[in-house]
């Protein structure tokens, strides 16, 4: 994201959305009666009866909500109008503004905090379209999932009862073949409307090894490139969660937001066993602990930024800047991911020490 321009006085900041990773950040930054203005579409209705036309216009709403559409590649802020063309619009009225990529956008806050503008500023270091579809199988049971750097969502479980290997095998094999056809229907559908970089296949026994061959053999699909076969427990959401935590994606987790997140998770829980002492949860501890410059690495939960009222902001304000100032590294976790979720039922707020104090 390009800052453009920046006015102090009349605390106005005007930015260049270049990629979804600026629509993500700006999600986390844009707040409840924040003002912000930018070039849309208004449907106006000239003649009485008809239905009207969409007119391309300037203006400047004041935010009641905020929604980030990851899949569409926009953000939608919703408020009412507060400046526009008098002709065509009618103040006090609400109106949405589809902010997308390649979008000029002006947004005027009662106060900056330090953060928010770093945020606005800072250049991610990850893949910001990285689309993984993870698929665990076994007999007679598939999850699928699909996973990117700002969500975590199960798309599918399918059932099917396989018979036994002691039945005869033209039903055992026919089963198996209609239980590979549902997974593939789902998955080749979901391959249609995402961008996938990575099929991640994984599950107990030889069912996967099949399952792969049917799909090149058998079906001859056009993307058994981007597989990568791993063992996991179960085919059930616990083993999508497992191959998460795994060391088996390594090649990529420099650049996936989630895979690096989910390596994060397990060192606190394991910290958690070995020395308690060294983390610190919640606002009152974490609060402290940044106070005395003892913070190694914080962690929140992107809702605890986003639902904020003003005390509560400067409050996390006052700890980020007291854990920069002691260079510590800081994690903005999403709440759609497991990972957030895991902090998210710790209080929403962690953090590692340095040391014990």
């Amino acid at each position: 994201m390009k800052i453009l321009e920046r006015n102090d006085k009349t605390r106005e900041i005007t930015v260049q959305i270049e990629n979804l990773n600026d629509l993500w950040s700006l999600y986390n930054v844009i707040s409840e009666n924040d003002k912000v203005a930018a070039r849309t579409q208004r449907r106006i209705v000239l003649k009485e009866g008809s239905k009207g036309e969409r007119k391309p216009m300037y203006l400047k709403i004041n935010v009641e909500d905020v929604s980030f559409h990851e899949f569409s590649n926009r953000l939608r802020i919703k408020g009412t109008i507060l400046e526009g063309p008098e002709d065509f619009v009618s103040f006090g009225t609400y109106h949405t503004l589809n902010i997308e990529i390649g979008q000029k956008l002006v947004i005027i806050k009662e106060k900056w905090l330090r953060n928010e503008i770093k945020r606005l500023s800072e250049h991610s270091k990850f893949e910001v379209n990285f689309n993984m579809l993870i698929v665990a199988i076994e007999t007679g049971l598939a999850t699928i999932s699909l996973t990117t750097n700002f969500s975590h969502k199960r798309i599918a479980t399918i059932k099917k009862n396989i018979p036994g290997k002691r039945y005869e095998q033209t039903h055992r094999n026919k089963a198996i073949q209609e239980f590979f056809m549902e997974i593939e229907k789902i998955v080749g559908e979901n391959i249609k409307l995402n961008d996938i970089n990575l099929i991640v296949l994984c599950g107990p026994g030889s069912i996967r090894d099949h399952f792969l061959t049917y799909l090149k053999e058998k079906v001859k699909v056009p993307y058994t490139n981007k597989i990568q076969n791993f063992h996991a427990s179960s085919g059930t959401e616990s083993g999508i969660i497992e191959i998460l935590k795994s060391k088996q994606l390594a090649k990529i987790k420099k650049n996936v937001k989630i895979l690096q997140e989910t390596q994060n998770i397990e060192e606190i829980f394991t910290l958690f066993d070995k020395n308690p002492d060294l983390i610190a949860i919640g606002f009152d501890e974490v609060d402290i602990a940044s106070e005395r410059g003892a913070v190694k690495e914080l962690f929140l939960v992107d809702t605890l930024i986003r639902g904020a009222q003003k005390n509560q902001k400067l409050h996390i304000e006052k700890i980020i800047s007291n854990v920069e100032k002691s260079q510590g590294v800081i994690h903005i976790m999403s709440s759609e991911h497991p990972t957030g979720q895991r902090i998210e039922d710790l209080g929403s707020l962690l953090a590692i020490l340095r040391y014990k104090f």
